[in-house]
């Protein structure tokens, strides 16, 4: 009704040749302080007034794109910026929010762009700071760490009073795995009495989320949970807090309010890419609660015939012929395998230090076995890079010289998917590519629209199969130097544990990794299995 009675006010002013000054100034006080529907409706009727001039046209258009980021409806706060940027081409504010919003929808290397352009055209040293700010937060999450940095240190000198500064180094610690350090630049972002440009709400929203993301990544869920629902009072359609409110009631043992919380969150819109990587681990959290609370099947002594029905694919690429070659990427594989076989695998197949047609003839051999069984695992380790979002891994005859050269001399993720899409129950395939790309150097660019990113990106694979990472996407994974890389030696000590449900386990290797690399490296799951609970090991048989 409220909507209604604000629209009915403001329709004249759209039919109109030209808005009275009076009415003009009142749907400007609107369109500029109010959030919501009316501050949108607003906004929207003095961009109808015929005749309106360009730039205030641009201004009503820049208002609108801020009220939808606070909404977190990122799409329509681009589309409203573009248009704002199309009528005022030198309007740096405007500069500064697309960029916020690219780096929100994931699209890092545009956000860049647009926070270069807004410090070359910035005239005070307010919005170069802000510049140089959003610049640092898209840098971060495209693996630009030293210039992240940079970014942020700069803009502390020109600004040192603004209270972003804190704020945009606790995410910059955060994106780097250090949650107690981040903790206290949130602390000195509270304790700070200065103003920014951005709107009060906006501050203590972000103020809020990065306190309760650190505190839910260094377990401490008890204090997150407070400290989450003071930040759903002022900012109640912000998906990211519902999922971490969701994982840290999970960790609780609270299972029906955590399932509340993550159906919540799942009826908003996502504000960045990094809230979907929370929303995997309360759906894995609250999945496996449920399966937990589920009446367990009886397990037989020694495994039947069926349950002993699977089959590997163990890669191990390590002697590199265009690039040093890699320390323990062949030991991994060699000891997984072992492992497998040890577990009563019907079939693993290992290989090692294969090119490319070998690597494709071994997926097409592998695509066969796995048909017919119940279980099916392939696991890499080696050279791997993202290019344009998409990850392919490197055979051990790969030069890239050019970037065109990647899709002609790789094998692309999907090619493994493939190969196990035959299969009745559990598809998994596990990959320890992560490591820093050493063909980069050496790869020139005949495409300016390609991008090549750090370590692995993100992946959403169909329902029933799990792409566990050595290193979450965006991350550097360690290949070791006694033995075995870190994440082989907490998934070799995890497939021993007995009774240990893959979504656990995989949990279980995660900390094991973040401890043994002081939080620099941390393992990721990707993608969703059904309801059935699969064990490596059961508690059944242990002692096989």
């Amino acid at each position: 009704m409220m909507l209604l009675l604000v629209l009915a006010v403001l329709l004249p002013a759209l039919n109109a040749s030209a808005a009275a000054p009076g009415d003009r100034s009142k749907l400007w006080e609107t369109c500029g302080n109010n959030g919501g529907e009316a501050g949108l409706a607003a906004c929207m009727a003095i961009i109808n007034t015929r005749g309106i001039p360009a730039r205030e046209r641009a201004n009503a258009y820049y208002n609108r794109c801020y009220h939808y980021i606070l909404g977190h409806d990122y799409r329509n706060a681009l589309a409203s910026c573009d248009r704002a940027l199309e009528d005022n081409p030198s309007f740096v504010d405007a500069w500064l929010n697309r960029s916020t919003i690219r780096s929100g929808l994931g699209q890092f290397d545009l956000a860049i762009k647009d926070a270069t352009q807004a410090l070359a055209m910035a005239s005070n040293n307010s919005d170069r700071a802000g510049a140089l700010r959003n610049r640092a937060a898209a840098f971060v999450r495209r693996g630009n760490i030293a210039e992240s940095r940079a970014d942020l240190d700069q803009a502390a000198r020109l600004q040192p009073g603004d209270v972003y500064n804190f704020i945009n180094r606790a995410d910059f610690l955060l994106q780097l795995g250090s949650p107690d350090e981040a903790l206290q630049q949130v602390a000195r972002a509270r304790a700070t009495r200065a103003t920014s440009n951005y709107s009060q709400q906006k501050m203590y929203s972000d103020i809020g989320l990065l306190h309760g993301k650190a505190l839910v990544a260094l377990k401490r869920d008890s204090e997150a949970l407070p400290v989450l629902d003071a930040l759903l009072r002022i900012d109640p359609k912000n998906a990211e807090a519902f999922a971490l409110k969701s994982v840290a009631l999970a960790r609780t043992n609270n299972v029906a309010a955590a399932r509340d919380a993550l159906s919540t969150a799942r009826r908003l819109p996502l504000s960045s890419p990094d809230a979907a990587d929370v929303f995997r681990e309360a759906e894995q959290l609250v999945r496996e609660m449920d399966s937990a609370m589920a009446p367990r099947p009886e397990y037989p002594a020694q495994p039947s015939r069926e349950r002993s029905n699977r089959v590997a694919l163990v890669i191990g690429n390590a002697a590199y012929h265009n690039v040093a070659p890699l320390t323990n990427a062949g030991r991994d594989a060699e000891a997984l395998a072992a492992e497998f076989d040890a577990l009563g695998f019907r079939k693993v197949t290992l290989l090692r230090d294969l090119s490319r047609e070998q690597m494709f003839a071994a997926l097409r051999a592998f695509a066969k076995d796995a048909e017919t069984s119940d279980w099916a695992v392939i696991y890499f380790a080696g050279h791997g890079l993202e290019m344009g979002g998409v990850n392919w891994l490197a055979p051990v005859d790969a030069q890239f010289k050019t970037d065109r050269d990647v899709r002609l001399e790789a094998v692309s993720i999907d090619e493994l998917s493939a190969a196990i899409e035959g299969v009745r129950g559990l598809r998994l395939i596990v990959l320890d590519a992560c490591r820093n790309n050493p063909f980069a150097p050496q790869m020139r660019f005949t495409n300016s629209t390609r991008s090549l990113g750090t370590g692995l990106a993100r992946v959403e694979p169909e329902g029933g199969t799990m792409i566990a990472y050595a290193a979450k996407a965006g991350q550097v994974a360690h290949d070791g130097d006694d033995g075995n890389s870190p994440f082989m030696k907490a998934l070799l000590k995890r497939l021993k544990q007995p009774g240990l449900e893959i979504s656990m386990l995989f949990r279980f290797v995660r900390d094991d990794v973040l401890a043994a690399t002081g939080r620099q490296q941390e393992p990721f799951v990707y993608g969703s299995l059904p309801s059935e609970p699969f064990y490596f090991r059961t508690a059944a048989t242990a002692n096989r």
